[in-house]
Protein backbone atom coordinates (compact mmCIF):
# COMPACT_ATOMS: atom_id res chain seq x y z
CA UNK A 1 0.00 0.00 0.00
CA UNK A 2 2.79 2.41 0.93
CA UNK A 3 4.52 2.04 -2.43
CA UNK A 4 1.28 2.81 -4.25
CA UNK A 5 0.51 5.82 -2.08
CA UNK A 6 4.05 7.18 -2.10
CA UNK A 7 3.23 9.98 -4.51
CA UNK A 8 4.41 12.80 -2.25
CA UNK A 9 7.30 14.96 -3.24
CA UNK A 10 10.55 14.50 -1.36
CA UNK A 11 10.17 18.06 -0.02
CA UNK A 12 7.10 17.05 2.00
CA UNK A 13 7.61 17.23 5.75
CA UNK A 14 7.42 14.13 7.90
CA UNK A 15 4.18 15.43 9.39
CA UNK A 16 2.69 15.83 5.92
CA UNK A 17 3.73 12.33 4.86
CA UNK A 18 2.21 10.82 8.02
CA UNK A 19 -1.03 12.77 7.58
CA UNK A 20 -1.26 11.80 3.91
CA UNK A 21 -0.69 8.09 4.52
CA UNK A 22 -2.90 7.97 7.61
CA UNK A 23 -5.78 9.75 5.90
CA UNK A 24 -5.57 7.54 2.83
CA UNK A 25 -5.50 4.46 5.05
CA UNK A 26 -8.65 5.52 6.91
CA UNK A 27 -10.53 6.14 3.66
CA UNK A 28 -9.32 2.86 2.13
CA UNK A 29 -10.00 0.75 5.22
CA UNK A 30 -13.58 1.99 5.39
CA UNK A 31 -14.13 0.44 1.95
CA UNK A 32 -12.22 -2.72 2.94
CA UNK A 33 -14.44 -3.29 5.96
CA UNK A 34 -17.54 -2.70 3.87
CA UNK A 35 -16.32 -5.13 1.19
CA UNK A 36 -15.69 -7.78 3.84
CA UNK A 37 -19.33 -7.50 4.94
CA UNK A 38 -20.69 -8.09 1.44
CA UNK A 39 -21.58 -11.61 0.32
CA UNK A 40 -18.95 -12.71 -2.20
CA UNK A 41 -19.51 -15.25 -4.95
CA UNK A 42 -15.81 -15.43 -5.72
CA UNK A 43 -12.69 -14.54 -3.72
CA UNK A 44 -11.95 -10.84 -3.58
CA UNK A 45 -8.89 -9.04 -2.30
CA UNK A 46 -10.65 -6.19 -0.51
CA UNK A 47 -7.53 -4.17 0.25
CA UNK A 48 -6.39 -4.27 -3.36
CA UNK A 49 -9.88 -3.41 -4.64
CA UNK A 50 -10.25 -0.50 -2.19
CA UNK A 51 -6.75 0.82 -2.92
CA UNK A 52 -7.38 0.74 -6.67
CA UNK A 53 -10.73 2.46 -6.19
CA UNK A 54 -9.12 5.19 -4.06
CA UNK A 55 -6.18 5.79 -6.41
CA UNK A 56 -8.50 5.98 -9.45
CA UNK A 57 -10.83 8.44 -7.75
CA UNK A 58 -10.42 12.22 -7.79
CA UNK A 59 -10.52 11.97 -3.98
CA UNK A 60 -6.88 10.87 -3.78
CA UNK A 61 -5.61 14.09 -5.36
CA UNK A 62 -8.13 16.22 -3.46
CA UNK A 63 -7.04 14.72 -0.13
CA UNK A 64 -3.35 15.27 -0.93
CA UNK A 65 -4.00 18.89 -1.92
CA UNK A 66 -6.21 19.71 1.08
CA UNK A 67 -3.89 18.05 3.59
CA UNK A 68 -0.85 19.74 2.09
CA UNK A 69 -2.53 23.12 2.51
CA UNK A 70 -3.59 22.37 6.11
CA UNK A 71 -0.13 21.11 7.10
CA UNK A 72 1.67 24.07 5.48
CA UNK A 73 -0.64 26.47 7.30
CA UNK A 74 0.09 24.70 10.59
CA UNK A 75 3.85 24.55 10.02
CA UNK A 76 4.09 28.18 8.89
CA UNK A 77 3.87 29.51 12.43
CA UNK A 78 4.90 26.49 14.47
CA UNK A 79 8.50 27.59 15.03
CA UNK A 80 7.31 30.62 17.03
CA UNK A 81 5.20 28.61 19.50
CA UNK A 82 6.58 27.39 22.81
CA UNK A 83 6.07 23.75 23.70
CA UNK A 84 3.06 23.46 26.00
CA UNK A 85 1.74 26.92 25.17
CA UNK A 86 -2.01 27.44 24.77
CA UNK A 87 -1.52 28.78 21.23
CA UNK A 88 0.44 25.68 20.19
CA UNK A 89 -2.19 23.39 21.72
CA UNK A 90 -4.97 25.26 19.92
CA UNK A 91 -3.14 25.12 16.57
CA UNK A 92 -2.59 21.38 17.02
CA UNK A 93 -6.29 20.90 17.81
CA UNK A 94 -7.19 22.96 14.72
CA UNK A 95 -4.94 20.77 12.57
CA UNK A 96 -6.48 17.57 13.91
CA UNK A 97 -9.96 18.95 13.25
CA UNK A 98 -8.96 19.97 9.70
CA UNK A 99 -7.53 16.51 8.95
CA UNK A 100 -10.67 14.83 10.28
CA UNK A 101 -12.90 17.07 8.16
CA UNK A 102 -10.80 16.42 5.06
CA UNK A 103 -11.10 12.65 5.52
CA UNK A 104 -14.85 12.82 6.13
CA UNK A 105 -15.40 15.08 3.10
CA UNK A 106 -13.48 12.75 0.78
CA UNK A 107 -14.89 9.37 1.72
CA UNK A 108 -15.46 7.01 -1.17
CA UNK A 109 -18.94 5.80 -2.07
CA UNK A 110 -19.59 2.45 -0.44
CA UNK A 111 -20.08 -0.49 -2.80
CA UNK A 112 -23.69 -1.57 -3.07
CA UNK A 113 -24.93 -5.03 -2.28
CA UNK A 114 -25.76 -6.78 -5.52
CA UNK A 115 -28.76 -9.08 -5.63
CA UNK A 116 -28.02 -12.67 -6.59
Amino acid sequence: MWSTLRLLSSESSTLEKIAQLGSAAVIIFEIVFHLLELPQQEPVRPLRVALQQYMASPNAAAVREALSCAIHTYEAGSSRWRVGSAKRSQKKADLIKAITEIVLQHRLPLPEIQEI
